[in-house]
């Protein structure tokens, strides 16, 4: 459970995202027919369960207004980062041939492709209806809603070209330093970083903040892919995915680690043991640096106005390693 002070501390923004939800649904309304939109009452979450869901939305809420982002420019910029959120989800349901869902359509259950596909669709066109709306309220600055559209794309782009690259499955594997800094900055820091694409467009003002902020949550989004890596490390083998404990197994790990990584490559055994009983030595190594990885970050978001002290960044930490199921 997302620990009780930094709950209280996030408690404005996590208001402020219900608000972001409530008029994406409201838009929802406005460009799709109403006989495709489930409009049945979906259980609300508790707060906690809220925060616990969409902790990295209303973070980024946070640290705008820490930073001195003024209210309506944050709700703007909440809608744009669900909006993204919302294509990567898409996508993601696509390559993975899953169905994470973000907005209430109402087409068969089964239809989990064509689903995904409207969700590209649809955050596409609220993407440009809300850079409309942000210009009509003179919201931009010097921008306008074509260059803001253009900047959200190029920092999507190169996110998907990365995931690109794994499809069909890696040959060679990366040293541990070459996943950091060509695999896991796409999928791990610059994903969490599109939410500051729009505020670095046209926040000129509180640009050394914004800067310090995104290199904060680009460290943050390092150490939660290190995690995931723990998680799906056993699916990664068998899907031939870039995978840092693989990675570090491979290149620095002992004798008996690399004898049962090949034990585990040449296996399609669903019961394989525990990575933490199976590979303690580089499993530890891992945990410390994703714990010195998001420390690193959460101080270079207090550099930019976000006060957190060290004890709260330790028990967030720990609470993404309970939510990543490691």
């Amino acid at each position: 459970m997302l620990p009780l002070q930094v709950y209280k501390k996030l408690y404005v923004s996590l208001k402020e995202h219900r608000r972001v939800e409530d008029d994406l649904r409201d838009l929802l309304g406005e460009i799709l027919n109403e006989k495709y939109i489930n409009t049945l009452q979906t259980r609300r979450l508790n707060p906690l369960h809220y925060a616990q869901k969409n902790f990295f939305s209303i973070l980024f809420l946070a640290v705008y207004r820490a930073i001195g982002i003024e209210p309506e420019k944050r709700h703007y910029y909440g809608m744009l980062n669900h909006c993204l959120r919302g294509l990567v989800t898409g996508a993601d349901n696509l390559l993975d041939d899953e169905y994470k869902e973000m907005l209430p359509l109402n087409f068969p259950e089964p239809a989990i492709r064509f689903k995904s596909i409207m969700h590209i669709l649809l955050f596409d066109r609220f993407i440009v209806r809300i850079t409309d709306a942000m210009a009509h309220r003179n919201l931009l600055g010097s921008a306008d809603p074509a260059r803001l559209q253009q900047k959200l794309f190029e920092a999507l782009v190169p996110i998907g070209a990365e995931e690109a690259l794994e499809e069909g499955g890696v040959r060679t594997i990366l040293p541990p330093e070459k996943i950091l800094s060509t695999v896991h900055m796409y999928k791990g820091g610059k994903l969490l970083c599109l939410a500051f694409a729009a505020p670095l467009l046209v926040e000129s003002a509180f640009r050394p903040q914004l800067q310090a902020a995104e290199q904060g949550i680009y460290s943050i989004g390092i150490a939660l892919q290190l995690i995931d890596d723990l998680t799906d490390f056993y699916e990664d083998i068998s899907h031939a995915n870039h995978n840092y404990l693989v990675s570090s197994i491979f290149h620095r790990g002992s004798a008996e680690e690399k004898a049962a990584l090949a034990k585990a490559q040449r296996q399609s055994a669903q019961d394989f043991p525990a990575i933490e009983a199976q590979y303690p030595e580089s499993v530890t190594l891992i945990m410390e640096e994703t714990i010195g990885e998001a420390l690193h970050g959460f101080e270079l978001l207090e550099q930019a106005g976000f006060r957190i002290n060290r004890r709260q960044a330790y028990d967030l930490i720990k609470n993404l390693f309970v939510l990543r199921g490691v």
